[in-house]
C-alpha cells in the first residue's frame, strides 16, 4: 500500500536533480496523489523524517531527493505503482528510459520539426511551437529539457525542415475498437507481405498502443507523369507528392482487402463506421503531418513504440513494449529501424495503373 512518504517521493523524483521544491508544492502534489487533504505541519513533519533517513535534502525553504533517495524510490515504485500518480510514473519512467535510446531516437528527430505530448496529471498536451518557432530537437540536451518539461512522446514531421516533399512513407495501421487482436496481427501480416512483393523492404513497428506501423523510404524520385489525384468526396487536391503517397495508401488498402474481405478501410472521417475495420490511414501523409517516431514512449499508455521483425508479430504482446524491456533490447541489439531507400517503380507502376482503372478510386 502507497503511504504519503512514496507520494513525497514522487513529486521529487520526476525533478531534475538538484532542483528544490518548496513545502507548499509538495503539500498540494501529495494531497492530490494520496485523495485527503495533509496539513502544511503534517507535510513539514514527514519531510523531515525523510531528511533524517537520508532520502531527501533540504536547502533553506527547499527540498530535493539525494541520490540514497533516488536509489530507495527506483526499488519502491514497483512495489506501489498501481497506487502512485499514473502520468508522474510515465515521466519518471521516461526520464530513466531515453538517455539510453536517445541515440536512435535523435535520428529520427534531426532536421525535421517535431511535436511533442507533454503530460500532466490528468492532462495531456500536444505541443508544437515554443513561441512563434515549430519545435527542433537535435541532441541529447535538447531531449531532456524536454523531459523536464514533461514531454515524453516524441512525433516528427514526414518532411524535413523547408522540404515540400516527404522523405518517409508512412502506413499507419489502427485498429478499431471491435477488431479481435489475431485479426489485427492478420492485416499487419498480410501488408507486410504485399509490401515485401514489391521490394518495398518495410519495417515494422507497434504504435504503442492498439496499432501497427511499417514504414520505407524510397530513393529520389519524380511524380510519375501519368498521375492524377485520386477524387475524394473531400474535394480537390493537389498533385503533388503528399497526395501520391496517401494514394499509394489507398492502393495498398485495395490490394490487401482483396485477401482480407471486409476488415480494411481508409475512411478517416467516420470513426464509427470503422469500429470492426482497421484503417489504413493516408491523412498522414500531408505537407506537417507527423508520426511517433520509432522509441517514442506512448503518452497514454506508458509503453514504447518499438521496432518489431515480421517473425515476431505473432508471438508480440504489449507488455514486451515496457520501457525498461525495450531499453536492455536496445543495449543488446542497437538500433532495429534502418530505412534503406528502396526502389519504387513496379509498385508506383501498378498502383498508376489501378487509378487508371479505377478513377476516384474507393470513395472517403
Amino acid at each position: 500500500m502507497a503511504e504519503p512518504r512514496d507520494h513525497v517521493l514522487m513529486t521529487l523524483a520526476i525533478k531534475p536533480r538538484g532542483k528544490l521544491v518548496d513545502l507548499e508544492h509538495i503539500r498540494e502534489k501529495v494531497s492530490r496523489d494520496a485523495g485527503r487533504e495533509f496539513s502544511g505541519e503534517e507535510v513539514g513533519k514527514l519531510l523531515e523524517e525523510l531528511v533524517e533517513e537520508g532520502l531527501v535534502g533540504r536547502e533553506g525553504e527547499g527540498y530535493a531527493l539525494t541520490e540514497r533517495g533516488r536509489e530507495h524510490f527506483e526499488r519502491r515504485w514497483r512495489e506501489v505503482r498501481e497506487e502512485l500518480n499514473q502520468d508522474y510514473l510515465k515521466v519518471y519512467r521516461a526520464k530513466k528510459y531515453y538517455p539510453v535510446v536517445a541515440p536512435a531516437l535523435l535520428e529520427f528527430c534531426r532536421d525535421r520539426w517535431v511535436s511533442v505530448f507533454r503530460l500532466f496529471t490528468g492532462r495531456a498536451w500536444l505541443q508544437r511551437k515554443v513561441g512563434n518557432r515549430y519545435i527542433t530537437i537535435r541532441s541529447l540536451r535538447d531531449l531532456e529539457r524536454w523531459l523536464d518539461l514533461h514531454g515524453i512522446d516524441f512525433i516528427p514531421y514526414i518532411h524535413p525542415r523547408g522540404s515540400d516533399r516527404p522523405d518517409w512513407f508512412v502506413l499507419d495501421l489502427d485498429a478499431g475498437k471491435e477488431v479481435p487482436e489475431g485479426e489485427v496481427r492478420r492485416v499487419v501480416a498480410t501488408t507486410l507481405r504485399v509490401m515485401e512483393e514489391f521490394g518495398l523492404e518495410p519495417k515494422l513497428k507497434y504504435s504503442g498502443s492498439r496499432g501497427f506501423q511499417l514504414w520505407t523510404r524510397f530513393k529520389p524520385h519524380d511524380l510519375p507523369e501519368g498521375y492524377r489525384p485520386l477524387e475524394l468526396q473531400s474535394g480537390g487536391r493537389e498533385r503533388n507528392l503528399f497526395s501520391f503517397y496517401a494514394d499509394l495508401i489507398r492502393f495498398l488498402e485495395y490490394r490487401v482487402s482483396l485477401k482480407l474481405p471486409g476488415l480494411t478501410t481508409c475512411d478517416v472521417a467516420h470513426k464509427e463506421r470503422r469500429r470492426g475495420k482497421v484503417l489504413f490511414d493516408p491523412s498522414v501523409m500531408k505537407p506537417m503531418g507527423d508520426v511517433r517516431a520509432p522509441y517514442s514512449m506512448h503518452h497514454r499508455t506508458g509503453l514504447i513504440s518499438m521496432p518489431l521483425e515480421g517473425k515476431e508479430l505473432g508471438s508480440f504482446r504489449p507488455e514486451q513494449a515496457d520501457p525498461e524491456r525495450v531499453a536492455e533490447r536496445y543495449r543488446e541489439r542497437g538500433k532495429e529501424f534502418e530505412l534503406r531507400p528502396v526502389e519504387g517503380e513496379e509498385f508506383f507502376g501498378e498502383a498508376l495503373e489501378w487509378f487508371r482503372e479505377s478513377p476516384g478510386g474507393r470513395k472517403e
